[in-house]
């Protein structure tokens, strides 16, 4: 197994990901959106990780706002941000090893704790 590379293995990791969120009921209800704006997330998502691991610039905007509209419509539970964790966790350690990888773990993990301590006011498991 290799570390992630480029934008390409990153496409790969997020297409992959959400294959899998798809397929947990706890959490495919979120992401049901047309596929117009489906392809608009992935294409942010991607460059939201790109732009952490090789500073491309290529993500513009901030993520509290949709994610905010997210828990208005669904409820962004702990149990949620746990089940999401979970999935890109076992992505990534499916897909790939090395210091990238590591990263990209950390990183959502201290995004779903800040977004979890916003939504949800009882203690986090994360």
């Amino acid at each position: 197994m290799q570390d992630i590379n480029n934008r390409i293995d990153l496409e790969n990791l997020v297409r992959i990901f959400y294959e899998n969120v798809h397929k947990d009921p706890l959490l495919t209800t979120i992401f049901e959106m047309p596929e117009e704006e489906w392809n608009k997330h992935l294409i942010r998502v991607v460059n939201f990780w790109e732009n952490w691991l090789f500073q491309t610039g290529s993500y513009v905007g901030g993520m509290m706002w949709t994610h905010a509209e997210a828990h208005q419509k669904h409820g962004l539970t702990t149990e949620r941000f746990e089940h999401w964790l979970s999935h890109w966790f076992s992505t990534v350690d499916m897909l790939f090893v090395g210091e990238n990888a590591t990263f990209v773990k950390n990183k959502a993990l201290e995004v779903g704790q800040i977004l979890n301590s916003k939504f949800n006011t009882s203690p986090s498991t994360l």
